[in-house]
């Protein structure tokens, strides 16, 4: 072998430490890489969670208002049965519309609560509010969500 030239050989002790590991642009091109994919992955697995976090708020919302709805139509039942008017109890109990009330019922904002008749024949009738009227219309609030009723005799 002549002196001036080299062989790379691979069992050759400096040469196989160089060929050892990573080198330092290998390293920080992959951290980066993996960074990228971190922050989109965290991007999309947030969304979901918020929304679903949203979707959660909404139906215990909704659970809340059925449970109140349901509360006040047993009473409204009870009462039918011993009352000639019970509209006007009903009225009473579940609150003036624009109150926040946190009765046996549950907690909630009543948004509409008067006596009401219909006007006109279906499809084209008109909701009247009448302080004589036979139904009674409801509409309560949970945590935004709403729902309606009517009670009638």
């Amino acid at each position: 072998m002549n002196r001036h030239t080299h062989r790379a050989d691979a069992t050759h002790p400096v040469c196989a430490d160089r060929r050892a590991g990573f080198t330092l642009i290998e390293i920080i091109v992959t951290v980066v890489l993996v960074a990228l994919v971190g922050v989109m992955m965290l991007s999309v697995t947030g969304t979901a969670l918020r929304g679903s976090a949203e979707s959660y708020g909404r139906a215990l919302a909704q659970a809340q208002l059925t449970a109140i709805i349901e509360s006040m139509t047993a009473d409204y039942r009870a009462r039918y049965m011993e009352q000639e008017n019970p509209i006007t109890t009903m009225i009473t109990s579940i609150g003036a519309a624009g109150s926040t009330q946190n009765n046996a019922y549950g907690a909630y904002t009543v948004v509409v609560n008067r006596r009401i008749r219909f006007d006109g024949t279906a499809p084209n009738f008109a909701e009247v509010a009448d302080a004589n009227g036979d139904m009674l219309r409801v509409t309560i609030e949970v945590n935004g969500s709403t729902a309606t009723t009517l009670f009638s005799r």
